[in-house]
């Protein structure tokens, strides 16, 4: 099986602890798969970097990891997530810099690869949406997911879901808990167009909403967070590792649960070296910590 991750792979910027480390979503998921997806499978991504100290430390963890790297350079700054975290392991996302990303169209050669994949994911949000059109119009005929980070804009809040939702087989979402009527909106979406989508809720669980039922799945225990970084990625790859096996939504529920459970006890989505900030790091940077509830 071929699995594909398209779109983020970055730097996830630490701000309270001064360190960074490779991050992104679709890095993310991809190191989650190869924990997953069986050892024959193929995992890779398609993405923008720079050519820049950030670049060097995202394509060390792709080669450490094996993942497959279709990579994009661009004269621009490799992406980078500007994180925070509160008392209790929270993240707080301080601020994106979509960087190479934003600049990047998928070629005629990505198309190919997109096609050819099995299970490609990718992710919509507002700071690379040109990009992501080019993404949402390439043809597979594998299983097609779509990581709604955004599900749309502050006048048209559900506007990328009803735009995307009939492109992509599968949808991810993780909402607040207690959102019910965000969650109504959602399973309407997907009784309209019919598609599957899956509703992460932190600490509360997760949900499938197919249209004519909802499956619940209690979020798994966890002893200590340390960061909720990622905590989504590793869930998706969780489930869907699970589901394209036997299509057992119960089953991919459970395994998506043990897996964010897994990631939120320790700092990011996956086992990677922190890299302590260069001495010359703009003040900036540690400006942007918001929490004073975690020592630096």
């Amino acid at each position: 099986m071929k699995v594909l991750a398209v779109g983020d792979c970055g730097i996830d910027r630490y701000v309270d602890i001064r360190a960074d480390r490779p991050g992104g979503i679709s890095l993310n998921f991809a190191a989650n798969a190869k924990d997953h997806f069986a050892p024959a499978d193929r995992i890779g991504v398609l993405t923008a970097l720079g050519c820049d100290r950030e670049a060097a430390i995202v394509e060390g963890a792709l080669a450490r990891l094996g993942i497959e790297a279709g990579i994009a350079r661009k004269n621009a700054a490799t992406p980078v997530q500007y994180i925070d975290r509160d008392a209790s392991g929270e993240r707080l996302f301080v601020r994106y810099e979509a960087g190479a990303l934003a600049l990047h169209r998928v070629t005629a050669a990505e198309r190919v690869e997109i096609a050819a994949s099995d299970l490609m994911i990718a992710t919509v949000f507002t700071q690379i949406l040109d990009f992501f059109e080019t993404v949402a119009s390439a043809p597979g005929a594998g299983l097609r997911a779509l990581d709604y980070c955004n599900l749309g804009t502050r006048q048209d809040p559900l506007r990328y879901v009803r735009r995307y939702a009939a492109r992509f087989d599968l949808g991810f979402f993780g909402i607040p808990a207690g959102d019910a009527a965000l969650v109504d909106a959602l399973e309407a979406l997907a009784k309209e167009n019919g598609k599957l989508f899956v509703v992460t809720l932190g600490p509360a669980g997760a949900l499938v909403l197919d249209g004519k039922r909802r499956i619940v799945c209690p979020a798994a225990p966890v002893a200590q967070v340390m960061d909720t970084t990622g905590a989504g990625d590793s869930f998706a790859a969780g489930f869907l590792a699970a589901y394209v096996l036997s299509r057992d939504l119960e089953a991919a529920l459970r395994n998506g649960a043990a897996a964010a459970a897994r990631t939120v006890g320790s700092i990011g989505a996956f086992p990677a070296e922190l890299v302590a900030w260069p001495a010359d790091a703009p003040a900036e940077w540690a400006a942007l910590k918001r929490n004073q509830g975690v020592d630096s």
